[in-house]
């Protein structure tokens, strides 16, 4: 059996099994993304406002490290199995791959660009402040419990009215980076709806 466009010699069922595979681990590559952000907008972010003003910064700034240690890895499985299936499919049809098809990925690109650039503006433009302002908040929360400490009666005051404020300027910050956060998880659904049209056409 011979695959138009490909070398004579190569193991077709190999082939097409690399290409499952593959497919797969795209899609559940963008998949675990997309669900990490919509676990963190839906879960992790409403939970940690229940947490008082210290504890929240903390949290808050460690969920954050994690989700996007866990989409740098998930952005680049799509790159690289994404451009493998464009091979395997280019290969297999001539690079023929018709003007529907050619139309939703090129879409599917877009929206996976642009999802690639909000991220990098949360991980490389916001999230150096939001790290700088939360080690700030810490600071100042700990020299309040210092100062607290060297007075009985001010040491009950802070121990009865807790900090329950976010700071304004790591709150702005935190609201833009969500933002972000809201768009990609919005592009992302329609990427995975279109990757999944692609695999079944």
């Amino acid at each position: 059996m011979v695959i138009q466009g490909l070398p004579v010699g190569i193991d077709v069922n190999l082939l097409v099994h690399l290409s499952t595979v593959n497919l797969w681990l795209h899609v559940v590559s963008l998949a675990l993304w997309v669900g990490a952000i919509a676990f963190f907008l839906f879960v992790f972010g409403p939970a940690v406002r229940t947490l008082p003003a210290g504890a929240g910064i903390q949290a808050l700034n460690s969920g954050r490290r994690s989700l996007e240690a866990l989409s740098w890895i998930a952005m680049t499985f799509v790159l690289i199995t994404g451009l493998f299936n464009l091979v395997l499919r280019g290969a297999g049809s001539g690079f023929e791959l018709g003007a529907g098809y050619t139309t939703v990925l090129s879409l599917k690109l877009f929206l996976f660009l642009a999802m690639v650039f909000h991220h990098f503006l949360q991980a490389l433009k916001y999230a150096p402040e939001i790290a700088s302002h939360t080690a700030r908040a810490k600071a100042d929360l700990e020299a309040r419990f210092d100062s607290a400490q060297s007075s009985t009666e001010a040491h009950s005051k802070s121990r009865a009215e807790p900090v329950e404020a976010w700071p304004e300027p790591l709150l702005a910050l935190w609201k833009r980076w969500f933002l972000l956060l809201k768009i990609n998880a919005t592009l992302g659904q329609i990427a995975l709806l279109l990757g999944l049209g692609l695999a079944r056409g």
